[in-house]
């Protein structure tokens, strides 16, 4: 607080003192006080004075010896004046410059803004304590520059006083010797001691240096360290360091000391402060060396584990504080500082209360009344309030501080920042409830199973389409719940494929089983494969019952759950298809109209536009002619069209009816390169084909028939002269799954990997490689798709119908493969065909290369 004596006419020159910061004290006597003011430095009762121009001529004298007194220390005097009207424009004041100088520091007309007596104030009443800080400082600096003065002659005197002990000692060193008494002594001591002569030999020692270096009492007298390491050869690098450092003691000419460190034969380390005190004769010569050492391993390791843990502390991201047990903040880390925003030297000696927030004003009173008992307090969790203002989360680990009697000295606090994981925590329980209500907002039925294939969840969908509550599903086999007979799968399926799809149909209900055994239908058996092997499984041909009796055509797909690699479960998730069989119920109606109504007069029409053509009406002109053949291109191409469409959808809708057989790859190939050669031939293109054996499951027409498609397009854009190649490879199929997806389980009967033929650890990768013009980037997917192609212009030029491809892929998935193609525009493209073989595949070999 500072202190400001006010010495004004209050009549003539009122002062707004209530404009001065309330944190200083103003005093303003109603006499002058300076008659018996004793000037002396430290006596002055005040920081500023502020007075007018009569009481400044009166006591003029007094402030000269005030300034004089207190320097070097800067005391204000404000001086504040009536304004007056004076021919000199610059003065305004009564008094002369001269007789201000060195006297006033500011000056303040009158009348003034209380702003600017508050400003002019505080200005100079920070010099003051500019003034006051800087000459204590300096007072400091003397004081230890003379501690230091002091300390340095008293250590010469010391060193003076020990050099003559020395001396001393050293006189009587023979006649000592033989002092008993002072061998047990030196022999008692911890600490190594050892006498040197001039020439670095050892003359006497205590046992703990012998027993560093492992040397016996009769042997060490009268030898240097070199010798010494001859006879202990483990320590042969110590003592010639011990050496070296003699050697610099002799040259210092005073006593040296430092520390040495020595490996010990049984695997440890000794650390030694050593002082050498070499003596010398009056003439100058060398007389003795006197070694002292004392043993600091543990003191170093404690000092070093001391700084370790103290840059541990320091370099830790968590706020780590020790307080006193009553809360005052004594150390304050730097994870401190950039958790709270406080500097160190802001909250050092303050209150820990500082971090409370107002709507908790009692927590640190209870919590240190807790630690004082004994208690600790560990991850508690709450909120601190920043430098900033802002309430921040906080992990707090509380703990006493206690002396070796046991009593509590002091408190520290670990806190740790939580604040981005209460976001966190927050963010994912938002998402835990919008996933939970995309669960129950889902119109597909969701089971979850436990390991057991136990229904453990299910979301509304799935009680709605089972027509009972959630409870009567929960903990039982889904088997047991919702699903027929498996001899009633494909009566359902046709029966909602040929009746009214949106009635309810009645199929009887599944048997129950006795306890929990497993019933062997497909349900059951994908779900507990997934729950195996881990495998994502669909199936599209399933009915489920409803408790009333009634079923359902379903399609699902059963994944698993997996938690650190393991398997705890799987979820099923389903939906009513009734309504999409009645589409393709429609769809396949569709597909016999189209056969019906339109093959046949397309057939008669292109039959009598080819006999038109044929040249029977050869007087016709030629322009009649031309357009007849155009009319049965076009014809051809509808044709086409229509195969093509019937081809898919039949494919599609009855491939689970074709005759499957095991197949040898080479001879399919071979038979693709055969149909397609009087093509190529008349196209003047060459056929490579490079056949590989391997067993196929599969309809060997639908393969030839996709091989031919593929054939037939690089023909069709390939250039005069060019070559096609056809060739397959056997590799491993490691990846094979993860490139084809789900299982398709839909036709079991027909699967690949028949239950008497499983898969093997390869596949066949089939390539048609050709030189033509090449696809673009972006359409190598598309031209899978149906009525796609690259250059729509193609069908008019080409004949294409932008179905083979389509047909090709529809064939492919259908056999559990892939296809896929890989092109460089203007280069050429390479469509690629995978498909897995079975366990009995003979070793790879080369069919006969034909082109």
């Amino acid at each position: 607080m500072s202190r400001i004596l006010v010495l004004l006419d209050r009549h003539q020159q009122p002062l707004p003192i209530q404009c001065l910061n309330s944190k200083h004290e103003v005093f303003a006597p109603d006499r002058p006080i300076f008659s018996n003011f004793p000037v002396e430095m430290g006596n002055i009762p005040f920081d500023l004075c502020i007075l007018d121009e009569s009481n400044f001529d009166r006591i003029r004298p007094l402030v000269e010896t005030l300034k004089t007194a207190s320097a070097p220390l800067f005391l204000p005097f404000l001086l504040v004046s009536q304004g007056r009207i004076s021919a000199d424009i610059n003065s305004p004041f009564l008094l002369t410059p001269e007789q201000l100088e060195g006297r006033i520091d500011d000056l303040l007309l009158s009348p003034f803004p209380p702003t600017e007596l508050h400003f002019r104030v505080e200005n100079l009443l920070a010099r003051r304590q500019l003034s006051l800080e800087l000459h204590s400082i300096q007072e400091v600096v003397k004081e230890r520059t003379l501690a230091e003065n002091v300390l340095i002659e008293s250590l010469e005197t010391t060193n003076e006083n020990l050099q003559g002990e020395i001396y001393k000692r050293v006189e009587v060193e023979a006649t000592v010797r033989s002092n008993s008494y002072l061998d047990s002594l030196m022999n008692a001591m911890p600490d190594i001691v050892c006498f040197k002569d001039a020439q670095g030999r050892w003359q006497e020692a205590n046992q703990a240096i012998l027993e560093l270096f492992e040397l016996s009492c009769d042997e060490y007298r009268g030898l240097k360290d070199s010798e010494l390491g001859e006879l202990s050869t483990f320590y042969r690098e110590a003592l010639a360091a011990c050496e070296v450092s003699d050697r610099e003691a002799w040259h210092k000419g005073s006593i040296s000391r430092g520390e040495e460190v020595i490996p010990r034969s049984d695997g440890t380390i000794k650390i030694y402060d050593v002082i050498k005190i070499p003596l010398f004769y009056p003439d100058g010569n060398r007389k003795s060396l006197v070694i002292l050492g004392r043993d600091i391993t543990e003191h170093k390791q404690a000092r070093d584990e001391l700084v370790r843990l103290a840059s541990i502390v320091e370099s830790s991201d968590d706020a780590i504080i020790g307080k006193s047990p009553t809360g005052t903040i004594m150390s304050w880390n730097a994870g401190a500082e950039n958790i709270y925003g406080y500097a160190a030297t802001e909250v050092k000696g303050q209150s820990i209360e500082i971090l409370a927030i107002p709507s908790r004003p009692n927590e640190m009173s209870q919590i240190l009344a807790n630690i004082r008992a004994g208690a600790t307090i560990d991850h508690y969790e709450t909120l601190h309030l920043r430098k900033d203002g802002k309430e921040i989360d906080v992990s707090l680990t509380i703990s006493p501080i206690k002396d070796t009697t046991g009593a509590v000295t002091g408190v520290s606090t670990i806190a740790r920042d939580i604040s981005d994981s209460k976001r966190v925590e927050k963010a994912l329980e938002q998402l835990r409830h919008q996933n939970e209500l995309i669960l129950f907002s889902a119109g597909e039925g969701i089971c979850g199973l436990n390991k057991e294939g136990k229904v453990t969840f299910v979301n509304p969908a799935a009680v709605r389409m089972a027509g009972c509550e959630s409870k009567q599903l929960i903990d039982r086999p889904l088997y047991q719940s919702i699903h027929p007979r498996q001899e009633d799968c494909p009566q359902a399926i046709n029966h909602n494929s040929s009746t009214e799809i949106n009635a309810a149909s009645n199929f009887p209900t599944p048997t129950t089983p006795t306890g929990d055994r497993l019933l062997p239908n497909q349900t059951n058996s994908q779900i507990i494969a997934t729950l195996q092997d881990g495998e994502a499984r669909r199936v599209t041909n399933e009915v489920f019952c409803r408790r009333d009796g009634t079923s359902f055509p379903v399609e699902y797909v059963v994944a698993p759950m997996r938690e650190q690699g393991k398997i705890i479960g799987a979820v099923v998730t389903f939906k009513d298809i009734t309504d999409r069989l009645a589409v393709e119920r429609m769809k396949d109606e569709f597909i016999s109209v189209v056969s019906h109504e339109l093959r046949t007069p397309m057939t008669s029409i292109h039959g009598a536009l080819a006999l038109l053509n044929s040249g029977v009406l050869d007087n016709e002109p030629e322009k009649a002619k031309r357009m007849r053949s155009i009319a049965v291109t076009n014809t051809e191409r509808l044709v086409r069209l229509i195969n093509d469409i019937l081809d898919l959808e039949r494919m599609e809708s009855s491939y689970h009816k074709a005759v499957k057989q095991t197949c040898n790859v080479a001879e399919l190939m071979l038979q693709a390169v055969d149909e397609m050669q009087g093509m190529a031939d008349h196209a003047g293109v060459i056929l490579s084909v490079v056949p590989v054996s391997a067993p196929l499951r599969a309809v060997p027409d639908r393969i030839i028939q996709t091989l031919t498609n593929l054939l037939s397009n690089a023909i069709k854009f390939s250039s005069e002269g060019a070559t096609i190649w056809l060739s397959a490879q056997l590799r491993p199929n490691h990846d094979w799954e993860n490139k084809a997806g789900l299982k398709s389980v839909s036709y079991p009967d027909c699967a690949i990997g028949d239950g008497n033929l499983p898969m093997s650890s390869q596949e066949i990768l089939i390539a048609v490689k050709d030189r033509g013009r090449g696809i673009p980037a972006d359409k190598l997917e598309m031209i899978f798709e149906r009525f796609q192609q690259v250059d729509a212009s193609d069908s008019r030029q080409k004949g294409g119908t932008g179905l083979g491809l389509a047909i090709c892929r529809s064939i492919v998935q259908q056999h559990g493969g892939r296809i896929w193609v890989d092109s460089v525009l203007g280069e050429g493209s390479t469509f690629f065909l995978s498909f897995p073989v079975l366990t009995d595949a003979e070793s790879p070999r080369k069919v006969e290369n034909r082109r």
